[in-house]
């Protein structure tokens, strides 16, 4: 990233320039920054021909910058309510196109007003007059969270700072573009802390957008990582100081000094402790395919081999991690036992022992969607009794598999069950749409009917009241689906830990639990603890495996999957 730089013509051209295109031989009369940008939204003036003064605060001309500068007038109209910066775009089309600026450089300009993409700028520039140097004006401190009904629009354009320390809370497009979300906090979706209907906070109130001073898209050099070349959601940043300006339907930074960024969510090496006498654990794998996309059309998960061996290190890294005592694994090839025996033969070789072994479902009743979902379990912990039960109920995409197990130790029966419900994504959905817990939400209740069926009976079938349901359900914390779960008698384990640390997926910059565990009463009295191995969601998605390259590839478990993985504790009695 640089900052300040741009190419500088030789002085006698610069000078020349300079001359050729001075707005004084246009004859126009001085308009203030304030006066165009106004009060509102977007200036009134757009479309005029005006001739503005201001020095250069931000100077970002370069084709792969954002071809043009920022100016800011020096004394301001001292109205709090309109911008005293604005945007100068300078392009191929311009014909001050070539006449370079740099910080501090007090100017003249003359073009049209324009609002681009919502930022009020100076386009179509017919002249540049460099008149001198300039101090530059102080940076207008911010801090978060804004006023109720306020924006930062009325610093559009100017030089601004913020004294807080701030916390990232979205990575998606850092490699991309070079920008994270910054925020006062972690932000959640609003229905991982309140039922839907309650009053949430406002997030542009509490955020924007860190930019790199650049719309290009993929830089050659990623901003703002940290040692392991990730940038973790839930890290810090202070020091920011830059432009504030609007664009992709956001206000954003570009820096003017490189902020300064804190490991404070470091990346945890185990998952925290449940304690208890056996661990269950649930992990979505992200589409482990054992098929290739290059060979078959319909594979979801890796398009060939070499992309296959990284994201199955990083998988096996992943549940080695967790070493539960049984396992539920979601997206898995619903392959027979293919993909689910490569899991298991691949993880008993990092353990260098026979250590886990899987639940043998039957191919033909476990249902017919690409991925489903599977059981496995520590053989020196515990024994299956009977066998394995699917819940064939037409509300599913991928069916319920429940096993009972007997506990090694001392004799303890209870039934785990590994879930999957359907997902929010709309796709071609037309009835039951995204009323504000996603599409699909009324299919998810049905799921969540279904599986309180499924309990209900295994209780009765197995003679055992010990029931303990996980997985990923595609609702968060505070939905519709999980209260029926809730309201139909299980407890939420989820809700033991703090809800700053209750999520398992980051979506849009927004924080939140798919993944759940519920138990029946009995079994949640014995429940020791719980706990999310955040691992995953706060990684950025270009940490997946099909995003990293041999030379900077680690068989490590973080970013094996979009999904944080879950453990329960349990100290059973017989």
């Amino acid at each position: 990233m640089q900052f300040f730089s741009s190419p500088r013509l030789a002085l006698g051209a610069l000078i020349g320039l300079s001359a050729a295109f001075s707005p004084l031989a246009y004859g126009q009369t001085v308009t203030t920054i304030p006066i165009i940008q106004g009060k509102g939204d977007a200036t009134t003036m757009a479309g005029q021909l005006v001739t503005v003064e201001g020095v250069v605060t931000g100077d970002f001309q370069w084709r792969e910058q954002l071809s043009g500068f920022f100016i800011q007038d020096v004394k301001g109209d001292g109205d709090p309510a309109t911008s005293d910066g604005i945007f100068v775009h300078v392009n191929a089309r311009s014909k001050a196109d070539g006449i370079d600026v740099k910080v501090g450089d007090r100017v003249k300009v003359t073009g049209e007003v324009a609002e681009f993409d919502n930022e009020t700028q100076i386009a179509q520039v017919a002249a540049i007059d460099i008149l001198g140097q300039e101090k530059l004006p102080a940076p207008v401190a911010l801090t978060l969270p804004l006023a109720t009904g306020s924006s930062f629009e009325n610093v559009e354009g100017m030089l601004v700072t913020f004294p807080q320390k701030l916390t990232v809370s979205n990575n998606y497009e850092l490699d991309t573009y070079g920008s994270l979300g910054v925020s006062l906090d972690r932000l959640f979706v609003p229905t991982n802390l309140k039922a839907l209907g309650e009053k949430s906070e406002d997030e542009a109130l509490r955020s924007f957008i860190l930019d790199d001073g650049s719309d290009a898209k993929d830089p050659e050099a990623t901003p703002y990582l940290d040692a392991n070349g990730s940038r973790r959601t839930g890290s810090s940043v202070s020091g920011i100081i830059g432009i504030l300006s609007y664009g992709h339907k956001s206000y954003r930074v570009h820096p003017t000094t490189a902020p300064v960024f804190e490991e404070t969510n470091p990346r945890p090496v185990a998952p925290a402790a449940v304690g208890g006498t056996l661990k269950v654990g649930a992990a979505n794998v992200l589409n482990y395919f054992t098929s290739f996309q290059d060979a078959n059309p319909r594979a979801r998960g890796a398009k060939n081999a070499e992309e296959f061996a990284r994201q199955s290190a990083k998988v096996i890294a992943e549940l080695r991690g967790l070493d539960a005592d049984v396992l539920g694994i979601m997206e898995v090839q619903n392959n027979g036992n293919e993909a689910i025996g490569d899991i298991v033969t691949k993880l008993n070789a990092a353990y260098g022992t026979e250590t886990y072994a899987y639940i043998n479902d039957d191919p033909q009743a476990i249902g017919t969607d690409l991925i489903k979902v599977a059981l496995i379990y520590k053989i020196a912990a515990v024994t299956p009794r009977g066998n394995p039960v699917v819940k064939k109920d037409a509300a599913f995409e991928r069916y319920p598999l429940a096993q009972t197990f007997v506990s090694k130790a001392n004799g303890a029966v209870f039934t785990v069950v590994v879930n999957h419900f359907k997902s929010k994504s709309p796709g071609r959905e037309t009835v039951d749409i995204d009323k504000g817990e996603g599409a699909f939400t009324q299919r998810r209740i049905s799921q969540a009917k279904s599986l309180l069926e499924f309990v209900n009976s295994l209780k009765q079938s197995t003679g055992d009241p010990d029931v303990l349901a996980i997985g990923d359900l595609n609702s968060y914390a505070e939905e519709s689906p999980i209260l029926a779960l809730r309201e139909g008698g299980l407890s939420h384990l989820n809700l033991l830990v703090p809800t700053a640390d209750r999520f398992s997926y980051v979506f849009g910059g927004r924080s939140g639990s798919l993944d759940h565990a519920v138990a029946t009463p009995e079994l949640a009295k014995q429940v020791t603890g719980f706990a999310e191995w955040h691992i995953n969601a706060d990684e950025p998605v270009f940490m997946e495996y099909g995003k990293l390259t041999a030379e900077n590839f680690k068989a490590n478990p973080y970013r094996a999957s979009d999904h944080d993985p879950l453990l329960v504790g349990l100290n059973l009695t017989p």
